[in-house]
């Protein structure tokens, strides 16, 4: 695996974060630093994009351990249509384990960078956003942050 990051997330300000920015579509999310473990490149996703359940999308091997892929594009657009994706797609593996004890994988369009924000210029989610903490803003666009305890509870 590659690690994009050698920064575990913890700032010294309490109300400081490092999170990592990543593109599905036309909208961005952001999730914490340290909730990764590495981000790799997928090639072919036909085989994803027919899967009959988005959070279960199929899973990879690497380095030995195996991968549960969960198909954010799918989750968060429409699901009954095969999604526009990037064609250089990637995969966030996530330190979050499943009851298998496999790694989930989040399939998304592209990563950005980490950036390190402040808890204070967060906008909190509405009460029916279930995955969301909130929403930034960097370089004047909106940037969803996810929740990724919530995703997989």
């Amino acid at each position: 695996m590659v690690s994009f990051s050698k920064r575990d997330g913890n700032d010294s300000e309490p109300d400081r974060v490092t999170v990592l920015s990543f593109g599905l579509a036309d909208q961005r999310y952001c999730v914490r630093v340290d909730a990764v473990v590495s981000v790799l490149g997928v090639g072919d996703t036909t085989t994803l994009d027919d899967a009959e359940d988005p959070w279960n999308a199929g899973s990879t091997t690497v380095d030995g351990e195996r991968i549960r892929v969960v198909d954010l594009q799918r989750i968060f657009g429409a699901t009954n249509r095969t999604p526009d994706r990037a064609d250089d797609s990637e995969l966030l593996v996530l330190t979050e384990t499943d009851a298998a004890d496999l790694r989930y994988g989040w399939l998304v369009d592209d990563v950005d960078v980490t950036r390190t924000v402040s808890t204070a210029d967060l906008e909190p989610a509405r009460r029916s956003a279930r995955f969301v903490r909130g929403r930034f803003e960097f370089d004047g666009q909106e940037v969803v942050w996810l929740d990724e305890h919530e995703m997989h509870r």
